[in-house]
């Protein structure tokens, strides 16, 4: 496998502090404090899980509200469907997605099942694009999904990247949860478990993240050796037996990220 590491944000570390418009950075964290676990939050509630005042708090989410991007009842606010034009510009002016596509639906063909265009952003694998089959095998895996790269087939192929002292690095920063029964929180185990997917190329994950669901993945490389996302197929673990699945999908994969190389 190629010595080479994740794509990281190398040019966002290196930006001045004084070349930053802080009031865009925390417009865009109060975006992001909404989610599925607090899809409403009062001005008090928003202050609080930012380390912001409420007169700040209270101004911006009265701008985003003007702008179009929440909504409020008076008390509550929440996000209006026009936070959607963030993610929809990414996927309309980046390459990576518009150019994986095709192939991963001529995958989803070939193969009957569900495939996956993933990258790591931070701590997180994040689903950028889906060739979904007409058999529903997750109703959590669409576009924009974020999953902990330690319960994602695709987040630890791309972990398996990195070297030694940093993969150490990186796995001691993590807060690991049991997202199910099965989910593997030993470090340990999960080191063993990425240096074998860096040694044999592919990965292979079940119950993880979701129980009754498989994902098996390779890293998609550009020519200079680079991991720059991940592809993979999403199944149920009912489908086949693991072994089964490696061999009716690796090739497959490893095929479709070969084609991909010189385009990335």
């Amino acid at each position: 496998m190629p010595n080479a590491v994740m794509p990281p944000a190398e040019t966002a570390a290196a930006i001045k502090p004084a070349d930053m418009i802080d009031g865009l950075r925390k417009g865009l964290e109060v975006i992001c404090a909404f989610d599925d676990g607090t899809p409403r939050l009062t001005q008090s509630e928003l202050a609080a899980r930012l380390s912001l005042s409420r007169a700040a708090a209270r101004r911006y989410l009265m701008t985003l509200t003007a702008l179009g991007y929440m909504a409020t009842d008076g008390r509550s606010f929440w996000l209006t469907p026009k936070v959607m034009r963030l993610g929809q510009s990414f996927l309309a002016s980046s390459r990576l997605p518009q150019t994986v596509l095709p192939v991963l639906q001529k995958l989803t063909n070939t193969l009957g099942e569900s495939t996956n265009l993933s990258v790591i952003e931070g701590n997180e694998a994040v689903y950028l694009c889906r060739a979904a089959a007409p058999k529903l095998v997750s109703t959590t895996l669409e576009p924009g999904t974020r999953i902990p790269i330690y319960a994602a087939t695709a987040g630890r192929v791309l972990l398996s990247f990195l070297s030694d002292a940093a993969l150490d690095a990186t796995l001691a920063k993590l807060k690991i949860k049991a997202h199910c029964p099965s989910t593997e929180t030993n470090l340990r185990v999960l080191k063993k478990a990425i240096v074998t997917i860096r040694r044999q190329g592919y990965g292979v994950t079940e119950n993880q993240f979701e129980m009754g669901l498989r994902g098996v993945s390779v890293p998609l490389v550009d020519e200079s050796g680079r991991a720059v996302a991940a592809i993979s197929v999403s199944m149920s673990t009912a489908a086949m037996s693991a072994a089964q699945a490696v061999k009716l999908c690796i090739p497959a994969l490893r095929e479709a990220a070969a084609s991909l190389r010189s385009q990335l």
